[in-house]
C-alpha cells in the first residue's frame, strides 16, 4: 500500500541557484487548505478604464543590493531594475523572446554570432545616446571579472561595432544562449557616461528603461517615476510605482487585503487568506524546482541504477502535498511544457514504487541498502521535506541522514570542496537553459563535484549552443534530456514550483513570468 508522509507546515524556501550567492523568497508549503488551480491568469488591461494618474504598489520580501547591474549580488535585484534599464532582448511571460532595445537580432557564422540592430532615436536618462559603441561598452562591463553578469556572458569572445545602429556579438561555442542572457541583467544597458559613477548603485541616474527612481529608503521602499518621451508609451499606464519591502508574510498580505500595497506574492499558507479577503489570486507554474544534488563520484552515486532506485523511491506526490499544491511532481530539469524538455518525460516517468527501487538496488549489488548524507539549509522548511524524503528512502533500506548547514556552506561543501554525497535545493532557473544544464552536466559544472559526463549528452549540449533557432534547440534538448533520464543523471527532480500573485481588483496587466522573475512593464491600475 502507498504510504505517505503527509505534513502540515508553511515552508520559507530560499532560492539557490548555480550563478547566484543568493536567491529568491518565494517558495512555499502550507496547509494543504485552499489547494490552487496550477494556470490562473490574472486580470487583463481594459484600456477605457486606465487610470494614468494612479499609483502602483508591490510588495516584496527582500531588498536589492544595487542598482547597478554589474554590482548585484543576486538575481532578487533584477526586479529592482527593469523599470530603470531596458534589456537589448525582452523575455515575455511565457519564456519567449521580444524585441526590446533590439528591435530584432540574427544568428550567423555557423551559429557563432549574434547580430543585433538597436531601436533608433532613444538616449539613456542622462542624454547619451543609445547606441552600437554604447551597448559594446555595456556588454564588454557586463563580461569583466568583477561583474555579477561575467558567467553568463562567459562564452562571449568579442563584440563588435558594425554601424551606429549594429553590434556584432561573437561567441566560442554558440551564440543562441545569448538571445536569453541578454533579456537578463547581462543585457541591460546603462550610460557609459556613469560606469565609474559609485552613486549609481543607490540612485542611478544613467538607465535606459521607462522609469526612474526618485526615491529610495533602503530596505524599505523604491518610488519610480516614469521618463518623459519614453520610446515605448504603451509600456507606461501609472504615473508612479512604489515597490515596498518586508520580510513579513502577513504584514504584506494584509497590506495588499487594506490597500497599503496593490500586489504580493503568496506563500501557500498564505492562499486561503488571500481568496476569502477577496484577492485576484493569478498563477502557473515555474521553471524552478525543487531538487536533489548527488556526487556521482562518491559509490553508490555511480552506478546508474542506484540513481534510479532513489527517482522510484521518492513519493513526489506527498512532496506536492506537502507543499500545498503549489509544486506539481516531475523528474526532469524543467517542466515537461517548457520548449527546453522532453514532454514525453511527465511525472509517471518515475512513479513511486519502493518495489521497483529495491530491485534496482539489489541489481546494484547492494540489496540491504546503503548510508548516505544529505546536507540542506538549516530552515525548518528544508528539514521538514528532507524528514519526507528520509521516511521515504527508509522504506527500501537506504538510511539517509539529514544535515542542516547554513545557506553560504551548502555550496561550500558540495561544489567548492567536494566532500558531501548529496544536497538539496531549490534550483531557480537561469537566463537561458544552457547555464543550468552546463552546472550539472558539464565534467566541470559548478554542480557537478563528481565529473559526471555523458558522451551523448555532451554532444547534444555543444549542438544546442549552436543551433539557430529555438525550434531547432528544442529538438535538440527533448533528445538531450532523454539520455539524461535514460542516465539517471543527477540533480534529482522532485517537483516544480508555482508562482502565485494576489492582488485588489484596480490593478490590472500584472503578468506571472514562468522564470520567476518580476517585471511590471505596462501595468495599470482602474479609475476609480
Amino acid at each position: 500500500m502507498r504510504k505517505r508522509l503527509i505534513v502540515a507546515a508553511t515552508a520559507a524556501f530560499l532560492t539557490l541557484t548555480t550563478a547566484c550567492s543568493a536567491g529568491d523568497d518565494d517558495g512555499g508549503g502550507g496547509t494543504g487548505a485552499g489547494k490552487p488551480a496550477q494556470n490562473v491568469a490574472c486580470p487583463p488591461i481594459d484600456k477605457a478604464a486606465i487610470d494614468k494618474n494612479a499609483t502602483f504598489t508591490w510588495m516584496y520580501s527582500v531588498a536589492n543590493t544595487s542598482f547597478d547591474p554589474d554590482k548585484i549580488t543576486t538575481s532578487n535585484s533584477w526586479m529592482y531594475l527593469y523599470p530603470v534599464y531596458d534589456t537589448l532582448v525582452r523575455m515575455d511571460a511565457n519564456g519567449e523572446p521580444k524585441p526590446m532595445l533590439a528591435k530584432k537580432w540574427k544568428i550567423g557564422e555557423k551559429g557563432k554570432s549574434l547580430t543585433l540592430t538597436l531601436i533608433d532615436n532613444w538616449k539613456y536618462h542622462d542624454g547619451t545616446a543609445f547606441d552600437a559603441a554604447s551597448v559594446k561598452a555595456n556588454i564588454d562591463r557586463h563580461r569583466d571579472a568583477k561583474s555579477f553578469n561575467k558567467q553568463a556572458l562567459r562564452g562571449v569572445t568579442s563584440v563588435e561595432v558594425v554601424d551606429s545602429a549594429t553590434v556584432k556579438v561573437v561567441t566560442k561555442d554558440g551564440a543562441a544562449p545569448l538571445i536569453g542572457i541578454l533579456g537578463s541583467s547581462a543585457g541591460m544597458m546603462m550610460s557609459p557616461k556613469v560606469f565609474d559613477d559609485p552613486n549609481q548603485a543607490r540612485m542611478p541616474t544613467g538607465g535606459s528603461g521607462a522609469f526612474k527612481v526618485t526615491a529610495y529608503e533602503p530596505n524599505t521602499k523604491v518610488e519610480y517615476t516614469p521618463v518623459k518621451g519614453y520610446w515605448d508609451p504603451a509600456a507606461v499606464n501609472v504615473a508612479k510605482m512604489v515597490f515596498l519591502i518586508s520580510s513579513n508574510d502577513n504584514a504584506r498580505l494584509n497590506a495588499t487585503i487594506t490597500g497599503q500595497a496593490d500586489v504580493t506574492f503568496l506563500r501557500s499558507s498564505m492562499y486561503k487568506p488571500a481568496k476569502d479577503a477577496g484577492l485576484a489570486v493569478c498563477q502557473k507554474p515555474s521553471l524552478a524546482s525543487f531538487t536533489i544534488a548527488l556526487n556521482v563520484k562518491r559509490p553508490p552515486f555511480d552506478k546508474k541504477e542506484v540513481r534510479q532506485a532513489l527517482n522510484y523511491a521518492i513519493d513526489r506526490a506527498s512532496v506536492n502535498e506537502l507543499q500545498g499544491g503549489f509544486c506539481q511532481p516531475g523528474v526532469q530539469m524543467f517542466p515537461s511544457t517548457y520548449y527546453a524538455s522532453d514532454p514525453s518525460l511527465t511525472a509517471g516517468a518515475y512513479p513511486y514504487d519502493p518495489a521497483k527501487a529495491k530491485e534496482l538496488l539489489a541489481k546494484a549489488g547492494i540489496k540491504n541498502g546503503f548510508n548516505f548524507t544529505l546536507e540542506t539549509d538549516n530552515l525548518d522548511a528544508y528539514q521538514r521535506v528532507a524528514e519526507l524524503l528520509q521516511a521515504n528512502l527508509q522504506e527500501v533500506g537506504v538510511k539517509m541522514t539529514i544535515r542542516p548547514v547554513e545557506l553560504p556552506k551548502l555550496m561550500e561543501g558540495f561544489s567548492v570542496n567536494k566532500s558531501v554525497d548529496a544536497i538539496m535545493v531549490q534550483q531557480k532557473a537561469d537566463a537561458d537553459p544552457s547555464i543550468q544544464i552546463s552546472s550539472y552536466y558539464g565534467a566541470d559544472g559548478f554542480s557537478n563535484p563528481g565529473g559526471y559526463s555523458n558522451p551523448t549528452i555532451n554532444d547534444l549540449a555543444a549542438k544546442a549552443q549552436g543551433a539557430e533557432d529555438r525550434a531547432s534547440r528544442a529538438a535538440i534538448y527533448k533528445q538531450l534530456f532523454r539520455a539524461a533520464h535514460d542516465d539517471a543523471a543527477s540533480p534529482v527532480t522532485l517537483c516544480h514550483l508555482n508562482t502565485p500573485l494576489a492582488m485588489n481588483d484596480k490593478v490590472m496587466g500584472v503578468e506571472v513570468f514562468v522564470d520567476g522573475s518580476r517585471q511590471f512593464r505596462g501595468v495599470a491600475v482602474k479609475k476609480k
